[in-house]
């Protein structure tokens, strides 16, 4: 059974930072195989032009391959001038990271091992 992971950035540039994350999963994909991995709009608001990125939601069918998906994720962050905050949601659980590389490691892996 598939678990779902939804990611999403906060910020002026929030809706660039969850494309370069997309794109970036998408690449490593092949480690990743394990993964469903989609980007998701959300409706706009009467007045707004087009869709606006919102999430991105990962349907991952091996709870073994947390770490791999983890160190994928913290190398993407490492790339960035300004390390994004990213709000991970997974159940009933949102974990909101900003913090260190070593802190943000373990942050996640809290949320993804609190199971329902």
């Amino acid at each position: 059974m598939a678990e779902t992971v939804n990611l999403r950035m906060s910020g002026d540039f929030a809706e660039q930072e969850l494309r370069s994350l997309y794109d970036w999963l998408m690449r490593d994909l092949d480690e990743l195989d394990y993964m469903d991995v989609r980007l998701q709009s959300k409706e706009p608001k009467p007045g707004e032009m087009g869709d606006t990125l919102d999430l991105i939601t990962l349907a991952v069918t091996s709870a073994l391959q947390w770490p791999a998906f983890v160190e994928t994720l913290s190398q993407w962050r490492r790339t960035r001038r300004h390390r994004p905050q990213v709000t991970i949601e997974h159940g009933n659980t949102t974990v909101v990271v900003s913090e260190a590389e070593s802190e943000f490691i373990a942050e996640i892996l809290r949320a993804l091992e609190d199971r329902d």
